[in-house]
C-alpha cells in the first residue's frame, strides 16, 4: 500500500504510524511510517524563535527539537519525537484497538495547544497495525470549548475553573476541586502536591480518598520528601505520565525503581500524573492513582485541561504566599515577626483555645550594642533566635512553641499544648536555660539572660492587646525589680505599675524633647468681664497625641518630676503673657500651679524672680496657686517662702478649698488673696442644699477673712446663677472659656480691650 499516497491526500499535518502489538494485548514499538510535508517540517527542522521572549521557552524543548533530522520513512518514532507514553497509548488505541481517538493536548514548554486525531486503519501485516495521526494547532483561547471532550467532562472542566476563579480560600477550593477530580476519574486517590523551588520536595496541598480504597497514602512514606525530588527527572520533556497496565508500570519500573517500588507498596495499579507547570517551571503535580482506565483518553483529557488552568491559579496563590511568608518574616532572624505573632493570637481566640503568651526581653542589651557594636549585636540576637529555633522545633516538654520577634531585643513566645498551668514555667525555663552557655562574639565572651513574663488565655485576659500587654507588664516588672528570678506570671496589681511606667516614660520623653506646653483657661468676673487666665499643662506623645493630664500629672508627683513640669509650664506662660500685657497694655493676671516640691526647692525664689525678670511680667499680675495641704505638711518653711512672695508683690491663691484640711487658723496666717473652690462642690451645688450651702459659707468666710473667691468648673447656667446670688467673685469654667492656646487667649485678650 502505498501510505505516502494517503498522508499526501491530508490537508492538516498527518502521518502514519504503525504499532507493532503483542500477544498478551500489548504493544513493542512503534514508528513513523510516512508522513506528509505539513507534518515532517516541524520534526525535521529544528524549532527556532522569532524573538527574545522565546528564547527561554525554546531552550526548554527536549534536546531532539533542536536538531536538524532527514525523515526516513518507517523509523522509530523516538528518532524524532521525545519518548510520551500518552501519545504512545494513543497510537496502541487507534491502531491495535481500532478506536478512533479526539483528543486535545497541551505542550507546556511552548504553551500550545493541538487537536489530535487517531484514526485506525484497517490494514494489518501480521502483528502490525496502523493508525493515521493528524495534528493541528489551536488557539488557547477556544480550546475547551472545541476540544473533543464529551459534553459531561467539558462541563466539568469549566465547573472547575469556575471554582477556582471565584475563591479566596486557594487550599479549601483545591480539596474541593480534587475531590470532583477524583470523582471524574472514577480514581481511588487524587492528589494536588506543591514543590518547594529551592529544595524541589513537594508537600501535599491537597488529597481526596475513596472512602473503600486499600492504598497507602503517599505522606505515610517516610521517604516521600525523597521520592518528589524525583518526579521532575521521570517527566524529563514529557507533559504527563500515563502508566493505565502492567506494561506501563514496567516503563516506571525502568525509569525510577525508587518510585516504582513505592507505587507497588501502596497498592498502585494505574496512575495518570502530570506537573503542574507556569512559565516552564513547575509548581507542583497533580495525580490519580488506580482511576477508570478503560476511559484513559478522556480522564487524561480532563486533567490535562484541569492541570492548565490549576497552574494558573497556582502561580498567584505560590506568589501571595511567598509575600505573605515575607511579611510574616523577621528579616534578621528568620523568626515570625509581630505581626505573624499577633495574627496566631487571633486564630487561637478565633478557636477557643488554651494558650500562653511570653514576653522576653534581652537584659542589658544596650550595653552589649553600646560595647561592640550594633553588627555584633545583631549576631546575638540571630545567635538566641538559632538557640530559641532549636527548642520549639524540637520540645521535650511535649508542647507546641511558636517563636517570634517583635523588634529590637524583644521576643513573644506563644505555648500550646500543655496539660496544665504547672507545665507553662518548666517550658519557660529550657529557653532561660538556652542562654546559660557563653556566646563569643567578635572575641568577646558574652553572658546573655533574659526576663520572661507570661500571661494566660483565657485565664488572665480575653483579647490579644490585653494578653500582649499582660505579658509586657509582668515581664517590665521583672526588669524593675532587677530580681534573680526571671520569669514571672501577670497579676492585675501590676496593670497600675507598668501604667505608671508608660506615662513617666512619656513625661521623661516629653521634657527631654520640648513636647510640654500650656494652654490658658480664661477667668471672669460675674459681669463678664475677663480677669485674666490660669495656665494649665499640657503634654505630647513622641507620635503627637495629646497625653491626658489626668494622666502625666499623678505621675509627676509620684515619681518627682512635678517641679519639671511646674517650671516648664510656668516659664513658656509668663513670657507669653509678659509680652502680651507689654504689647497691649491688658490688665490681666496670670495664675500658675506650683506644686509643694517645687515650692520648696531651695532656689524657688531665685526661679521666680528671673522669669519675672525675663517676662517683663509685673509681680501683682502674676498668681501663684497652692494647695491648703503646704499649710500642713510645710508650715513653716512654707510660710517663710510665701511670705517672700507677697512681699514681691505677687499674689496667692488657695488651689481647691475645701477639699483638704481647710483650716482656718492656718488660713488666716498665710498672706494669701484668692480662694478657689473646687469643681466638685459646684457640680453639686444646685442638686444638694448643703453643697449650695457649704459654697455659700467659703464664699462668705473668705470675704470675711478679706479674699477673693474663684469658682472652678461652672459650666452650667444655673450654676452661674447661683454664684451671682452668693455673691462669688470670679468663675472660671467652660460655661464662659475653655482652655485656650496661647494664639486664642491672644485673641481673646484684644478683643477685651477694644
Amino acid at each position: 500500500m502505498d501510505f505516502q499516497m494517503i498522508v499526501d491526500s491530508f490537508e492538516e499535518p498527518t502521518c502514519i504510524l504503525s504499532v507493532e502489538k503483542d500477544n498478551e494485548g500489548g504493544y513493542h514499538q512503534i514508528r513513523i511510517v510516512a508522513g506528509n510535508k505539513k507534518y515532517l517540517l516541524p520534526i525535521e527542522e529544528p524549532i527556532t524563535y522569532s524573538n527574545d521572549n522565546d528564547i527561554n521557552n525554546i531552550k526548554e524543548l527536549p534536546e531532539i527539537f533542536h536538531k536538524k533530522k532527514a525523515f526516513v520513512p518507517d523509523s522509530p518514532y523516538e528518532l524524532y519525537l521525545p519518548k510520551d507514553m500518552g501519545f504512545e497509548d494513543i497510537c496502541f488505541r487507534a491502531a491495535v484497538l481500532k478506536i478512533p481517538v479526539h483528543t486535545c493536548v497541551h505542550l507546556n514548554d511552548l504553551d500550545m495547544w493541538f487537536d489530535i486525531y487517531a484514526m485506525p486503519m484497517s490494514i494489518e501485516n501480521g502483528n502490525i497495525c496502523y493508525c493515521t495521526y493528524t495534528v493541528i494547532a489551536k488557539d488557547n483561547t477556544d480550546i475547551m470549548m472545541n476540544s473533543a471532550s464529551s459534553g459531561i467532562y467539558a462541563e466539568n472542566v469549566i465547573k472547575t475553573c469556575i471554582k477556582l476563579n471565584g475563591t479566596n480560600d486557594i487550599e479549601g477550593t483545591m480539596n474541593d476541586v480534587i475531590n470532583d477530580i477524583r470523582l471524574i476519574c472514577r480514581a481511588d486517590v487524587c492528589t494536588i502536591a506543591l514543590t518547594d523551588p529551592e529544595t524541589k520536595e513537594s508537600s501535599v496541598l491537597a488529597t481526596s480518598f475513596d472512602k473503600d480504597c486499600k492504598i497507602k497514602r503517599v505522606t505515610h512514606f517516610e521517604e516521600f520528601g525523597d521520592i518528589t525530588k524525583t518526579w521532575i527527572d521521570m517527566f524529563g520533556k514529557s507533559d504527563f505520565i500515563i502508566a493505565k497496565d502492567i506494561y506501563d508500570m514496567e516503563y516506571i519500573r525502568e525509569r525510577n525503581l525508587y518510585w516504582y517500588e513505592n507505587l507497588i507498596e501502596a497498592g498502585v495499579d494505574s496512575l495518570v500524573m502530570f506537573p503542574l507547570k507556569y512559565d516552564s517551571e513547575i509548581l507542583g503535580f497533580l495525580w490519580a492513582t488506580n482511576f477508570a482506565v478503560e476511559d484513559t483518553i478522556r480522564i487524561k483529557e480532563t486533567l490535562e485541561l484541569t492541570s492548565f488552568f490549576i497552574s494558573s491559579k497556582l502561580s498567584n496563590y505560590q506568589m501571595l504566599e511567598h509575600l505573605k511568608h515575607i511579611s510574616y518574616t523577621d528579616q534578621l532572624t528568620g523568626l515570625s515577626n509581630r505581626l505573624a505573632c499577633t495574627d496566631l493570637i487571633e486564630k487561637l481566640i478565633k478557636h477557643g483555645e488554651r494558650f500562653c503568651i511570653v514576653s522576653i526581653d534581652i537584659n542589658n542589651f544596650k550595653s552589649i550594642n553600646d560595647t561592640i557594636g550594633f553588627d555584633a549585636g545583631n549576631r546575638v540576637l540571630t545567635q538566641i533566635a538559632s538557640r530559641w529555633k532549636k527548642i520549639a522545633e524540637n520540645n521535650l516538654t511535649a508542647t507546641q512553641d511558636h517563636l517570634a520577634r517583635m523588634g529590637g531585643d524583644e521576643f513573644q513566645l506563644v505555648i500550646q499544648g500543655y496539660d496544665d498551668n504547672e507545665a507553662i514555667i518548666p517550658t519557660i525555663k529550657t529557653y532561660e536555660n538556652a542562654l546559660g552557655t557563653t556566646m563569643t562574639i567578635d572575641g568577646c565572651d558574652l553572658y546573655i539572660s533574659a526576663s520572661f513574663g507570661y500571661c494566660l488565655y483565657p485565664d488572665d485576659a480575653k483579647t490579644s492587646d490585653s494578653l500582649i500587654s499582660y505579658a509586657n507588664a509582668s515581664m517590665n516588672e521583672i526588669k524593675r525589680m532587677k530580681s534573680s528570678q526571671h520569669i514571672m506570671r501577670f497579676v492585675p496589681g501590676l496593670l497600675k505599675e507598668e501604667h505608671t511606667l508608660e506615662i513617666e516614660r512619656k513625661l521623661i520623653y516629653a521634657l527631654e524633647n520640648d513636647l510640654l506646653y500650656f494652654n490658658l483657661q480664661p477667668q471672669f468676673d460675674l459681669d463678664h468681664k475677663l480677669r485674666g487666665f490660669e495656665a494649665l499643662a499640657r503634654m505630647k506623645d513622641s507620635d503627637g497625641t495629646v497625653v491626658s493630664p489626668g494622666e502625666f500629672i499623678p505621675v509627676a508627683e509620684k515619681v518627682g518630676l512635678v517641679d519639671k513640669v511646674d517650671s516648664a509650664v510656668f516659664r513658656r506662660s509668663a513670657m507669653f503673657i509678659g509680652g502680651l500685657i507689654r504689647e497691649t497694655g491688658a490688665d490681666i493676671m496670670l495664675s500658675v500651679n506650683i506644686s509643694v516640691r517645687h515650692l520648696m526647692k531651695n532656689d524657688f525664689l531665685d526661679e521666680v524672680k528671673d522669669i519675672l525678670s525675663a517676662s517683663g511680667i509685673p509681680a501683682d499680675h502674676l498668681e501663684i496657686e497652692i494647695t491648703e495641704s503646704i499649710m500642713i505638711d510645710s508650715a513653716e518653711k512654707a510660710q517663710h517662702c510665701i511670705n517672700k512672695l507677697h512681699k514681691m508683690g505677687i499674689q496667692i491663691a488657695i488651689d481647691d478649698f475645701g477639699t483638704g484640711y481647710s483650716s482656718l487658723s492656718y488660713l488666716n496666717s498665710f498672706p494669701a488673696n484668692i480662694l478657689k473652690i473646687d469643681k466638685s462642690f459646684i457640680d453639686k451645688m444646685n442638686t444638694s442644699d448643703p453643697s449650695k450651702q457649704y459654697v455659700a459659707a467659703i464664699i462668705s468666710i473668705g470675704h470675711i477673712m478679706g479674699f477673693e473667691v474663684v469658682s472652678e468648673g461652672v459650666e452650667e447656667k444655673e450654676q452661674l446663677a447661683t454664684l451671682k446670688l452668693i455673691g462669688c467673685d470670679y468663675i472660671q469654667g467652660f460655661i464662659w472659656g475653655r482652655p485656650l492656646s496661647p494664639e486664642d487667649a491672644e485673641k481673646l485678650i484684644r478683643e477685651s480691650i477694644e
